[in-house]
Parts: C-alpha cells; sequence; structure tokens
C-alpha cells in the first residue's frame, strides 16, 4: 500500500494529458495559448490529486490496522503450536548427541516418542513401535541376567519425584548381540503422565575397559592371574561370610629345576617353559579354580569351595602332569616337578589374607625341605609347629650324624641285561640313609636342606670315606691264585662338590690310604650338574679319569642337551633317566627316549644304565631296546653297606676252602 499514492498521481497526469490530446486543444492553440491553459488547469489538477492522496491514505490506514491485528494473532498461534520441522531436527540432534537413545511412554507404557539413537540401537523403526508396550521393544537386564525394563517402569509410576540411575546394563535389540548402556529413567509431566528411558551406548567403552583391566591383572607372559588380582580375588571370597559351610583350599608351588634350564638354555626357554606349565594348570584345575603366576617359578591355585582330601588329589593330579611331562628346547629335553604347599580355610570377616598366603608358602617350603616333587599340608598350628621345628633343626641334625657317623650306607645292584658280556667284578650304586625317630629317611628328605647349609661337600667326603674303608675291608690278599669277584661301587658327587677344587686331592689321599685299585671306584655325575657346571665338572672328571676313575653321567635324558659335550668328558657309563624307564611300557615317547639314549651310548663307545626297574616286563623290554645294566627294585633291593661287605667276605672264605 505504500506506493498507492504515487501511482495515484500520476494516473491523474496521464489522464489529463490524454484528454488535452483526444480534445485537439494543442492543434488550435499556439504556444503562449499552451502555456496559458496549462497554467489554469494545474490549481484543478492540484486539487483532484489531494482528493485521491487524501482517500488512498485513509484506506491505507484501514488496510495496515487490519494486517497488524492479523501478525499478532498469528504470533500468539506460533506459541502455541508445534515448532517448524527444522527445529525438530536441532533438537533430534541434541538428544542423540547429549542423551544417546531415548524413549517416551505413557502412563499406560505405551511408546509415545523414540529418537533416532534408540532406533540405532534397538534396531526397531520409529513408525513401527509407536503404540508399541515399552517392555515388547526395550529388553533390558542387569549384568546378572535379571530383567528390569518393566521393574523399572513400574517404580517411576509409584515413585515419580525420583529418577532412576541403573549404571551398566544389557540391552538386547530387535536382532544381534546384546549391547551395554547405561539407563536411566525419570518421569515428566504432571502427575507422571509419561516415563522417559535415556540410554547411552557403552559397549566400545565396556571393551576398551575390560582390555586394560585384563593387562592390569593378568600375568604377561603366562595370561594367568597376577599376584595383584589373585590376591584380590582370594580376600573377597575369605571375607564371604554368606556361605560359612563352605570351605577354600589355597596352593603355594614351586618349580623344581626350573633354574637349571634357565640358566642352561636362556631366559627365552625359561619363558616358554612357564607358558607350557600355565597350561598344564589350566588343564588340571576345575572350572571355578583360580591359577596366578606369582613371580618367577612360583605359581598359586586357588580351589574354591573344596575340601582339603578333594584339594590334595588335584594338585596330586598336577604333580603327576608335571612329572609326565618334557620340556624340548632346540635338541634338548628337560624333565620337571614341583613343590606344593597346601592350606584349607574357611570363610571369615577377620582372616587375614597376608598370614593365609605367608601360611601355604611356608607349607610349600617345607614340601622342599623334604625332598621335593610332593605336596604338604599345613595342619593344625601344634602339628604346624613341630614341623617347623623340624625344618630348623635339620642343621643340629646333618651336623651331628657327620660328627657321629650316624648316616647309614646302603647299596644297591646293578645287574647286566645281557649273559655273554663277561666281568669279573659286581657293581653297586651307594645310596645315603639317615636315621631320625626310628626310621630312616630318603637322601631327597634331607639333602635338599643340606645343600642349602652348604654341608654336601661334607656329606660327599664322608660317603667317599666310609664307601673306601668297606671296599678295603672285604678285600682279600688271595694269595693262593683262586680268582675273585671285585666289587665296583658308584658314588654320586653333588653340584657342591663338583666345584670344590679340594675334592680331588682328597680322593687321591683316601685311595692311597686304604690301598683300593681306582678301577673299583665310579663317581656318579648327574647330567643337570654337569651342563650347569660344565668348567668345573670337566676339571674334576679328567682328574678322577686320570687317576684311573670310571665316571657316570646319571640321569641322562632329563636335560638332553647338545650332544657335543659328551665328547669332551671322560665318560664310561650313560645311567638313563628313571622318569622315561618307569613308563617304558605304557609310554611310546618314553620308549624312544631310552632308545634314542642308548644308541648315543653306542655311538660313544658308552654302556647304559636304566634305573627304576620296578617290573619284569620292564626288564624284558629294556634287553630288547639293548641296554647293558639294569637298576631298581625287581633287580635287588638296597642292602645296608656293612651287610654286603659281610657277605663278600663270607663268599671270599668259601672261595678259600674250595681251593
Amino acid at each position: 500500500m505504500r506506493f498507492v499514492i504515487p501511482i495515484l498521481s500520476l494516473v491523474a497526469l496521464a489522464v489529463v494529458f490524454v484528454w488535452v490530446i483526444s480534445s485537439g486543444q494543442l492543434n488550435k492553440t499556439t504556444v503562449a495559448d499552451k502555456l496559458s491553459f496549462l497554467a489554469d488547469s494545474v490549481p484543478h489538477l492540484l486539487l483532484a490529486m489531494f482528493i485521491a492522496q487524501v482517500a488512498a491514505v485513509f484506506l491505507l490506514i484501514r488496510f495496515r490496522g487490519s494486517e497488524v491485528v492479523t501478525n499478532v494473532v498469528k504470533m500468539h498461534d506460533k506459541a502455541v503450536e508445534p515448532k517448524p520441522s527444522s527445529e525438530q531436527v536441532n533438537t533430534e540432534w541434541v538428544l542423540d548427541a547429549l542423551a544417546g537413545g531415548v524413549i517416551v511412554a505413557n502412563q499406560q507404557g505405551v511408546i509415545t516418542y523414540m529418537n533416532t539413537s534408540a532406533e540405532k540401537l534397538t534396531l526397531w523403526q520409529r513408525d513401527k513401535v509407536l503404540g508399541e508396550h515399552v517392555s515388547h521393544v526395550l529388553k533390558l537386564e542387569d549384568l546378572q541376567g535379571n530383567p528390569i525394563g518393566e521393574k523399572a517402569f513400574e517404580t517411576n509410576i509409584l515413585h515419580p519425584n525420583y529418577p532412576l540411575q541403573f549404571g551398566q546394563v544389557k540391552l538386547y535389540p530387535r536382532i544381534g548381540e546384546e549391547r551395554f548402556v547405561e539407563l536411566n529413567t525419570t518421569c515428566i509431566l504432571e502427575h507422571c503422565k509419561a516415563v522417559v528411558f535415556i540410554f547411552r551406548d557403552v559397549t566400545a567403552d565396556r571393551k576398551v575397559i575390560n582390555r586394560l583391566y585384563r593387562q592390569a591383572s593378568r600375568d604377561a607372559l603366562t595370561d594367568l592371574m597376577n599376584r595383584s588380582s589373585f590376591e584380590q580375588y582370594v580376600e573377597q571370597l575369605a571375607h564371604d561370610t554368606s556361605a560359612l559351610t563352605r570351605s577354600h583350599v589355597l596352593a603355594s608351588v614351586d618349580l623344581d629345576n626350573f633354574k637349571i634350564i634357565n640358566d642352561t638354555c636362556g631366559h627365552l626357554a625359561g619363558d616358554e617353559l612357564l607358558k607350557q606349565v600355565a597350561q598344564i594348570f589350566r588343564r588340571s584345575v576345575r572350572r571355578s579354580d583360580k591359577v596366578a603366576r606369582i613371580g618367577g617359578d612360583e605359581f598359586a591355585v586357588f580351589l574354591e569351595g573344596c575340601g582339603l582330601e578333594k584339594g590334595r588329589t588335584i594338585m596330586e593330579s598336577i604333580l603327576t602332569e608335571l612329572r609326565n611331562f618334557r620340556f624340548s628346547w632346540e635338541g634338548k629335553v628337560f624333565s620337571i616337578g614341583a613343590s606344593v604347599g597346601l592350606i584349607e580355610f574357611m570363610p571369615a570377616s577377620n582372616l587375614q589374607i597376608k598370614q593365609l598366603f605367608s601360611d601355604a608358602d611356608k607349607a610349600c617350603y617345607t614340601a622342599k625341605a623334604l625332598g621335593r616333587n610332593q605336596v604338604f599340608i599345613h595342619a593344625e598350628e601344634k602339628r604346624e609347629q613341630m614341623s617347623n621345628q623340624r625344618v630348623h633343626d635339620w642343621s643340629k641334625l646333618l651336623k651331628d650324624a657327620l660328627r657321629e657317623d650316624r648316616f647309614i650306607l646302603f647299596a644297591q645292584p646293578v645287574v647286566p641285561l645281557h649273559t655273554g658280556r663277561n666281568q669279573s667284578f659286581r657293581q653297586y650304586e651307594v645310596l645315603l640313609r639317615l636315621p631320625f625317630r626310628q626310621a630312616l629317611l630318603n637322601p631327597g628328605s634331607f639333602l635338599p636342606v643340606a645343600d642349602r647349609l652348604d654341608l654336601m661337600t661334607s656329606i660327599d667326603r664322608w660317603i667317599i670315606r666310609k664307601a673306601l674303608e668297606m671296599l678295603a675291608g672285604c678285600r682279600g690278599d688271595n694269595n693262593n691264585g683262586t680268582p675273585c669277584m671285585e666289587t665296583r661301587l658308584m658314588i654320586n658327587l653333588s653340584g657342591q662338590s663338583v666345584q670344590d677344587a679340594r675334592l680331588f686331592p682328597y680322593v687321591e689321599q683316601q685311595i692311597k690310604q686304604f690301598g683300593i685299585d681306582p678301577g673299583m671306584i665310579c663317581f656318579e655325575i648327574s647330567e643337570s650338574v654337569a651342563i650347569s657346571n660344565f668348567v668345573h665338572a670337566k676339571r674334576v672328571m679328567n682328574a678322577l679319569h686320570s687317576l684311573g676313575c670310571h665316571l657316570v653321567l646319571d640321569d641322562f635324558g632329563s636335560g638332553f642337551s647338545s650332544l657335543s659335550y659328551l665328547r669332551e668328558l671322560p665318560l664310561s657309563y650313560l645311567k638313563i633317566d628313571g622318569n622315561f624307564v618307569h613308563n617304558l611300557v605304557s609310554s611310546p615317547v618314553d620308549a624312544a627316549m631310552v632308545k634314542a639314549v642308548h644308541e648315543v651310548g653306542q655311538v660313544m663307545n658308552l654302556l647304559t644304565i636304566a634305573e627304576l626297574v620296578e617290573d619284569g616286563e620292564t626288564l624284558v623290554r629294556l634287553r630288547q631296546i639293548g641296554v647293558d645294566f639294569a637298576q631298581g627294585y625287581y633287580c635287588g633291593r638296597p642292602i645296608p653297606l656293612v651287610q654286603l661287605r659281610d657277605r663278600l667276605q663270607s663268599e671270599r672264605g668259601v672261595d678259600v676252602k674250595a681251593a
């Protein structure tokens, strides 16, 4: 309307101009007349234009007034009508970015709204779920598997003023795998006319957190639990008094011979061994049990809801698996074992976890002190005090046995397996026993303690002196020329003695003192000792060989390292590791190992001895393989060395009378 007045003015001028031309006034007058005519017409023209403009202004005022009213009405309508679609899109963006999935349900549980994020998480289309019950679309469970969707809705209806936070829960979409979401619910509108479900996807975050937790709670090498996470787990169950009738068993495990493998083959081999041992633990325990690597070659096992006898059975089965296990590394084969300490306990709120682990470690230490490769149970306090006291008294007990000659020597025969072998001597291995409380302790019961107390050199010298004394006592002069059967004794040397530079002078002095033929003495050195102390072993073995003594490499096959070192040692015998011989009949692998060791001996012109022969079937199999000698209970039980001396002396007496 703002252009009406100018337009009317132009229209008026146009009308006047047209009238002048059509009337012929311009043709009838002169220029002066034209100007006079225009001057007379101007007032009338201005008056007409003024009247037209007044009318236009009146009409304009009326028209603009109605337009303002219309605009006010429209503005009011905008305040009450829904927002335009573009603003709705912006709201969706805000909800998706800040809240995640949003679903609104009325008091009857019927869905009235769902945003885009909720569509993506539930995989339900928005236009298909509007009007559906929320429990049909939003399937939620807590981490224990309990449904919580309907419970959350009902709780909000009953308590509209209290928003609910559920933390992380499981969301099951229409198709596909479950997802983890953080769930919040609250009422909106007066009298809780609607309930809002807000859930944010945290599946990716949870995976990252779980991966970080796993890295923090697992041993990087074996993927077993580490010490920290294991102790936390045990502490949690140890203080859980909700099931007081359930007992648990904690086991402390320490590998035997690990240091030899680690030092001989390097840390890569040690790491690989630990990985394979971890697999043995996993296979041997129950699904509910936990296994951890505490550090180095130390492991721990937690047997949940397990009695003492059941725990012993489980750990004994693990020990059996470890005994039968052979670790191979770059052509070398090793056997291992373990010492296990057990403790049974009941959950209690005041239970001291550090003391619990300490008691299990003490039981493991006791198992080592009693000979390794066994299970020791931490019993009631008095029995444990007696056991600890016995361990602490080892030093005095062993020193007294050396000083007072309390040790007893036994001899076990080493018999030939082939009748065609002509021998003018009999062979026996010298074994050590210790009398203790009306019993005889095997070497495994006290020699590990003696090794820790640095008493092995003294014990070895005691054995050498007593053995040579026995040979001198049963020696016959045989002046009448009657042939007699000589006796060869095999004496074990410890790692400490191999490294003792004064050992050879002592042996030489004892041989001269008793006048013994050095060829009737054979010294045994285990393969593990020879490998780990090779320089010292080679030195002492060459010295003893130069003196005329024979040498045995004991437990051959347990280390089975590079055979090149055998050429550098002046050996006469290879003694096959008894673990292979014990399972010779039942295990094709062990049979192959025995055969391989014997073939090595043949190539290097060495005689082979199989130990731990306990039945006739094994003996027959050894003969078939071609092994030269056998030793074990089936071939002959150990007898005291004094009885052997008396028997030899009596045989000599009979031979003399017959002559």
